[in-house]
């Protein structure tokens, strides 16, 4: 194509604009909105669904762990044994290198 005929072509295609309207008719744009708004509810729910997923997978591990502690080594000069509520059961202290019991 030669630059004679290209600007010919470029001036008849801005002297007539060009038709928008014979791409996209008003059913498609509604089908567009229809089918936008459709996506989008999915796509809330499936975000719901995955932060409820996530949550009640870190409730899980939070409650899954038992209340284990390990040692290798415990130094101490008191030691109390305590029940379920938290009351003093028995008590045994260091006291000139020896263990005494209270």
């Amino acid at each position: 194509m030669t630059s004679s005929q290209y600007k010919r072509l470029e001036k008849q295609f801005v002297d007539h604009p060009f038709p928008v309207s014979s791409l996209m008719n008003t059913t498609t744009v509604a089908q567009l909105e229809t089918r936008l708004h459709r996506v989008e509810r999915h796509n809330s729910i499936l975000l719901a669904l995955l932060c409820a997923i996530i949550g009640l997978a870190l409730l899980g591990a939070s409650k899954g762990g038992g209340n284990v502690i390990t040692a290798d080594e415990v130094r101490t000069q008191r030691l109390s044994l305590i029940n379920n509520k938290g009351s003093v059961v028995h008590e045994w202290v260091v006291h000139g290198g020896m263990l005494i019991e209270q």
